[in-house]
Order: C-alpha cells, then structure tokens, then sequence
C-alpha cells in the first residue's frame, strides 16, 4: 500500500516528483494525485510549514477520507460483516480459496479476493 504520508513529507522536503516517484517505486500521476490537494491550499515545499507525521496524516484524513477508512473503500464490507460467524466457522476447515468459492457458490455474495 501507498504511504501517502511519505509521499508528501519528501515533496514538502524539495523532492522533484520524478525523483519521489522512482525512488519510491509509485507512478508519477499517483504522486502528483497525492500533491494536488496540498499545492491547492498553497502548500510548496520549503515554504516553513513544520508538519510532523501525525500533522501529514490528519491532512491525509480530510483530503482522502477513503484511505483511513477501510470499510469506506470496500464496498463489499457489509455483506462480509453479515456473514461474519459463517465464514469464521467456515475458516475452521477450510482454505481462504475455498469460502471464497463457496461464499460465491453457495451464498452468491460477488466479493473478490
């Protein structure tokens, strides 16, 4: 998973986004999508804003909602939370491959892996 939060501290450092993106092996449009909303609220880097970690993350929260909320980025988590106790049962004697498949046989619930 992509460390948004890394992404920005090293941009807000004077990092190139060409060079944060090879260093960290993310796609160029990926960190220039992790920046826009900081430039648009006219943060550069080097201009004397002191964020920490935590400081990057709460920007993180507000900017991205979907990243620091897993259930928000599945659409698929509130079928898997009714069937809670059945697929733990079901893990009991069974691979994660097979309830899977029997989730999706047995039980037409359409999750992916």
């Amino acid at each position: 998973m992509i460390d948004v939060v890394e992404i920005l501290q090293h941009w807000h450092a004077g990092r190139p986004k060409l060079v944060l993106s090879a260093s960290l092996g993310v796609d160029p449009k990926t960190v220039r999508k992790y920046v826009a909303p900081a430039e648009a609220e006219g943060i550069r880097p080097g201009d004397g804003l002191v964020l920490d970690r935590a400081g990057w993350a709460a920007k993180v929260a507000v900017w991205f909602p979907e990243l620091t909320d897993s259930r928000a980025r599945s659409s698929t988590w509130p079928a898997l939370e009714a069937r809670r106790d059945l697929i733990s049962k079901m893990l009991e004697t069974n691979t994660l491959a097979t309830v899977h498949q029997r989730l999706r046989d047995e039980h037409d619930l359409s999750a992916t892996t």
